[in-house]
């Protein structure tokens, strides 16, 4: 749900319905459809097709009897191949400015970073995580558009903390990083073998300078069985909005330890986009991840989107050298997105 297109549409509607007196729900929703190539010149292969997703979103809000304001909801998602429950929440406002948080892919964490992209970002285009790359390893590539963790991903409960104007400090607790959006009953709790906790902090504001973007994160998932992993990883960027342009760059570092074994993964990026008029806009991009013993990995990548009202288009290439690490593993990716709101 995280990686939707930046485009805003036109057409943005909801049906609401009645409720209470003090509170309303919504129904909105999107879709996406995308048309992709890949290539590697090593390999001497290449891949193409379709990808597409759907969503519905419900969401509530309004006033309890207690005079607390509240928010709530959940979303229905429908991927090429997978069905799933996600961005479930239950949020109240304790006191102005401090509101609780349940739920699963909702809460705001740091598993995005604030340089400037005109659409998704390049892990997404490449399939990192979904299949990999086309190398004759077969690797993903090293980049992650934020962490290798992911806390918000999974169910937990967390504080958003208002700084009056300045941004806000968020602090986020996962129980068990092997739940995720769904449960064994209607009300029983997922008593899944715990593999990982995980904590969540981290901050994003503007802090009181308009067009000013600052993030500042870190997530810890710490080792609670054989098999798992202790995860750290942190997250530091800022970007600035003057006008037309956007500039921006980020610093992700993430610490590995499978059993002893560390792996450290640094990743530096700097991005800028330039709205053309008020439904063109162009981006660039260049992403450079290394770990120990590896060849330094590099994505540049060349973005542009148009909003048509009802339906936004983007149109991403993108050439990576030394994916995974590999000297001399190269690709190339185009893919077409088309979007949707309703």
């Amino acid at each position: 749900m995280k990686n939707k297109l930046l485009l805003s549409s036109a057409l943005i509607g909801s049906l609401v319905i009645a409720g209470s007196a003090l509170a309303e729900t919504k129904i909105t929703g999107n879709m996406d459809i995308s048309i992709g190539s890949r290539s590697a010149d090593s390999a001497i292969k290449s891949s193409s097709g379709f990808g597409s997703e759907t969503q519905i979103n419900i969401s509530n809000s309004g006033e309890l009897n207690n005079g607390m304001k509240y928010a709530a909801g959940f979303s229905i998602e429908s991927d090429t191949s997978t069905d799933a429950f996600e961005n479930t929440y239950i949020d109240i406002m304790l006191v102005e400015g401090t509101t609780l948080s349940f739920g699963n892919d909702h809460f705001p964490g740091i598993d995005g970073t604030v340089t400037p992209k005109v659409a998704l970002a390049a892990d997404s285009l490449t399939g990192a995580g979904s299949g990999g790359t086309l190398g004759t390893s077969g690797e993903d590539v090293l980049y992650r558009d934020g962490t290798y963790i992911d806390t918000v991903e999974k169910q937990g409960v967390g504080i958003i903390q208002n700084l009056g104007g300045f941004g806000n400090l968020n602090a986020y607790y996962v129980p068990n990083m092997g739940v995720g959006g769904g449960s064994a009953g209607n009300d029983a709790v997922n008593f899944t073998e715990s593999t990982n906790s995980a904590t969540l902090i981290s901050f994003k504001g503007n802090l009181g300078v308009e067009g000013l973007t600052v993030l500042a994160g870190q997530e810890k998932q710490k080792k609670e069985a054989d098999e798992a992993t202790d995860k750290k990883s942190r997250n530091i960027g800022i970007s600035y909005n003057f006008g037309q342009f956007v500039i921006g760059a980020s610093h992700v570092k993430t610490d590995l330890d499978d059993g002893g074994v560390k792996t450290e993964i640094k990743t530096k990026e700097a991005g800028i986009t330039f709205a053309v008029n008020d439904n063109f806009s162009v981006g660039l991009s260049r992403h450079e991840s290394e770990t120990e013993g590896s060849t330094d990995e590099e994505i540049t990548m060349v973005q542009a989107g148009y909003n048509l009202g009802a339906i936004s288009v983007s149109l991403n290439y993108g050439q990576v050298d030394n994916l995974g690490g590999d000297s001399g593993e190269d690709e190339e990716f185009t893919v077409l997105r088309m979007g949707t709101k309703f």
